[in-house]
């Protein structure tokens, strides 16, 4: 029985599926499985998979979400591994799981980053910049890291307790799972833990890329709800409401994401201007009360007051 099961959902994706597999088949961990789940594929999906040796499964209800409760509800590994067709996993992908787990018995899921190797170099720059403040930021709204599909592991006891993904969202299951797995025990996300993915979410640019999760990150956040709002974020159209209304969105997300950013150097740059006016004030109130002392002995001296007194006297 493998220690690890790897879970691939699938739909038509000849062009990234082999190179997917093929940096799986050279893990520096050899005890796994790799289930690959078509999603009622119409290309060569499936003759990829087999050439690979992969575990093949057919998942006729079309979602990410079906497709990864299919693979696990066959899965073997007590860890089940989740990735995407079009992702490349660096060798000691699978063994810096395995041993994250040992190290630490309270972890029930893992997660790591990602990084664009193709798309827009808009893109492709985002996600090497702005994607760790963006993780920090759902952090804080969220109430903690959550996981990334392409990058995730969750033990298989947890995966069971808390139901697998939702398969009522077409978008953002893999962080609505996360919210529940934390409840039940630790979530750990590395953000040094990256595997490279492609940008073709974003083949369209940046701001239409971000147009596509824009609404329902937004609602998520304030909100606190995944069950609505999907439709903002599943084919959208330009000229339609729906269209307007999540490029408007994406707009703020970037805005409030750059201003969530700088923030925190202006934070410091007030704490630095704050704490030299109080070493300032510190400082005159100390020279102030000193003075105030040393003027009141000198007062009280007995030579000082008589002379005061004949000053006084010789006034007119």
């Amino acid at each position: 029985m493998p220690a690890v099961s790897v879970i691939v959902p699938a739909f038509n994706e000849e062009k990234f599926l082999g190179n997917c597999l093929s940096s799986l088949k050279e893990q520096d961990f050899k005890d796994f499985e790799i289930i690959v789940v078509d999603n009622n594929s119409t290309d060569k999906t499936r003759e990829i998979a087999k050439k690979f040796g992969a575990i093949l499964v057919s998942e006729k209800k079309q979602g990410v979400a079906f497709a990864r409760n299919k693979g696990a509800k066959i899965a073997k590994g007590e860890i089940l591994v989740f990735t995407d067709a079009d992702t490349i996993l660096p060798k000691d992908w699978l063994s810096r799981i395995k041993e994250e787990f040992e190290n630490d018995k309270k972890l029930v899921a893992l997660g790591g980053s990602c990084q664009f190797y193709s798309g827009p170099i808009s893109a492709r720059l985002a996600s090497k910049f702005l994607l760790k403040p963006f993780l920090f930021l759902d952090k804080f709204f969220s109430g903690g890291f959550n996981l990334m599909g392409c990058n995730m592991a969750i033990k298989r006891e947890a995966f069971l307790k808390v139901g697998g993904f939702n398969e009522n969202l077409k978008l953002n299951e893999d962080v609505e799972i996360s919210y529940r797995l934390r409840e039940i025990g630790k979530v750990k996300l590395d953000l040094n833990f990256k595997v490279k993915t492609s940008g073709r979410r974003f083949s369209r640019g940046l701001i239409f890329g971000i147009a596509n999760y824009a609404p329902t990150t937004i609602f998520r956040w304030f909100f606190k709800r995944f069950d609505k709002f999907q439709i903002f974020s599943s084919q959208r159209k330009e000229e339609s409401f729906v269209g307007n209304f999540s490029f408007l969105l994406s707009l703020f997300l970037i805005v409030f994401l750059f201003f969530c950013c700088s923030k925190p150097k202006i934070a410091i740059a007030k704490n630095i201007i704050r704490k030299d006016l109080n070493k300032m004030v510190f400082i005159e109130r100390k020279f102030k009360c000193k003075f105030e002392n040393e003027f009141r002995k000198v007062k009280n001296l007995p030579h000082l007051r008589r002379r005061t007194k004949r000053i006084y006297l010789k006034e007119p």
